[in-house]
């Protein structure tokens, strides 16, 4: 469970019909917990093992998701979502790119994409991704372009696994697309 994912979903409860998009869920967490709190969730990963697994915890839980094995780069959703997020997704620079297309692209009107992953680091022995897979607030703002209202802070945490006894640094970037004018 992402603690990011946690701390706003408390913060943005949702309403009757509101809807998630939790892609690169791997085996499910963060789709579990918010399905738990009352979103209408699907969560989209390429390793159909993944699914396999997070199918079978919502299952065990009495919980509806839907869940979908796609290759997230070139996927088209088939919603807008209040909620679309994606954690620590560090991949090269033209996957990512690709990812944070479908991603925006997926994102509601008033909606937010909330995007979480390891900061960069100036220490090449850092725990977490390779300096090359990992990006910076300017790219991820440049790339994602204008009509987004940004909410952006860095989180430092106890690392776990294998990195366990180091801190490292999460960037937490919540962008809110802006309502069309005809919506205003």
């Amino acid at each position: 469970m992402n603690e990011s994912i946690r701390a706003w979903g408390e913060a943005h409860r949702p309403h009757e019909g509101d809807n998630a998009l939790d892609l690169a869920c791997g085996e499910g967490g963060d789709a579990l917990w918010l399905a738990q709190e009352g979103w209408r969730v699907t969560g989209v990963d390429f390793a159909s093992a993944a699914i396999s697994r997070a199918a079978q915890a919502a299952a065990d839980k009495g919980l509806t998701v839907t869940w979908l094995t796609a290759d997230l780069a070139t996927w088209t959703p088939d919603a807008a979502y209040r909620l679309v997020s994606l954690s620590f997704f560090h991949e090269s620079r033209e996957t990512r790119h690709a990812v944070w297309r479908v991603a925006a692209s997926a994102v509601a009107e008033g909606g937010t994409l909330l995007i979480t992953a390891h900061a960069p680091d100036a220490d090449p022995a850092a725990p977490g991704p390779p300096a090359h897979r990992r990006f910076d607030l300017d790219e991820l703002v440049d790339y994602l372009g204008e009509r987004w209202t940004l909410n952006y802070r860095e989180v430092r945490r106890e690392a776990v696994g294998h990195h366990a006894g180091h801190v490292v640094t999460d960037m937490v970037a919540e962008f809110r697309r802006e309502a069309s004018p005809a919506m205003r």
